[in-house]
């Protein structure tokens, strides 16, 4: 026997791998692109010998606000639509995002994104003293109830945004905008689409 016996067919599909872009049309930091698609799909894909994620970037604007984000994975070929069906089922993934593999293009994600955006500058110190931006997350997730969630957030200069996903950005608006006239740390808020 040969060093290079060849395999049989079989075992060549079964073992020859594809790469597979996750493009994600959501506004994420790099930890949170990591703990909420990399590290958990990764566990899942391990488990079941599919494949593995093989790298993340984040793309920003010139202030550094995240505007999307992929992720990689090396999958095995004969697996390939069973990974496809898995992402396509999860009902984490915001509308517009995609998949890319050998040179398709599959649209993906259910969901709608919505940023609130929290005035950092301009309201009395006072309300930075005495409120925090993680009781205001905690508290709208709880208000969701299911209808969305927090995933991400940026700090800038002015501002702080705050990023949720949801089944309706209608609802998630109407939910946040009523929570907003009592917060005070939400006082000169914006609510916007993304």
């Amino acid at each position: 026997m040969g060093l290079f016996n060849k395999k049989s067919k079989g075992e060549t599909i079964e073992n020859d791998m594809c790469n597979v872009t996750l493009h994600l049309n959501m506004r994420l930091m790099p930890i949170d692109r990591g703990s909420l698609f990399e590290d958990p799909i990764d566990e899942v894909l391990h488990k079941h010998d599919i494949g593995e994620v093989t790298g993340g970037g984040t793309l920003s604007n010139k202030e550094r606000m995240p505007i999307s984000c992929d992720v990689e994975f090396s999958i095995k070929r004969s697996k390939i639509d069973d990974f496809i069906s898995f992402l396509k089922a999860a009902n984490t993934i915001a509308k517009d995002s995609y998949i890319e593999y050998d040179g398709k293009r599959e649209d993906i994600g259910k969901l709608e994104g919505l940023n609130l955006i929290l005035d950092g500058t301009s309201l009395d110190a006072s309300v930075y003293e005495e409120n925090d931006v993680n009781n205001v997350i905690a508290e709208i997730d709880d208000l969701l109830k299911g209808k969305g969630q927090y995933h991400s957030y940026y700090i800038g200069e002015k501002n702080t945004n705050l990023y949720f996903y949801g089944v309706s950005f209608e609802e998630m608006k109407e939910i946040i905008a009523n929570y907003t006239k009592t917060s005070p740390l939400c006082e000169n808020s914006i609510i916007e689409r993304i």
